[in-house]
């Protein structure tokens, strides 16, 4: 039993600063993004719940469009993409990495890359719920 190690043990406070780093952007992002629209568009746009709601990824653009159908189904096109490169993130946070020298480093690059695939699906939810 001494020999089992806890699976997330490389994930540090520096990954949870990364990951507020990104949400924080990405909130602000959202929040900017939908604030910038036209007067109408602004009573319409749930702009502090899509913000929040920015941690959902590419779910985003559907909160901010009240889960219209269209946008829900793009949302949901996206959402496997998007799962898989923050899963890769994830995982490499897991798995043993065959390199000690540079360890550290590719474990926050995968990290990285996970939620910058993870919050770029904002930004292409995005892209089609504003147009």
């Amino acid at each position: 039993m001494s020999m089992m190690r806890h699976p997330f043990r490389h994930f540090t406070r520096t990954h949870l600063f990364i990951f507020l780093g990104f949400y924080i952007v990405f909130a602000g992002l959202t929040a900017l993004a939908l604030s910038a629209g036209s007067e109408s568009d602004r009573r319409e746009a749930p702009i502090v719940s899509a913000a929040l709601g920015s941690i959902s990824g590419p779910f985003t653009g559907a909160i901010a469009r009240h889960f219209q159908s269209c946008c829900w189904d793009f949302s949901l096109s996206i959402f496997p993409y998007s799962a898989a490169l923050l899963g890769i993130g994830v995982l490499a946070q897991i798995v043993a990495m065959p390199w000690k020298c540079c360890e550290r480093t590719m474990r926050l690059t995968a990290w990285c890359l996970g939620l910058l695939g993870w919050f770029g699906g904002v930004v292409l939810s995005f892209a089609h719920a504003l147009s």
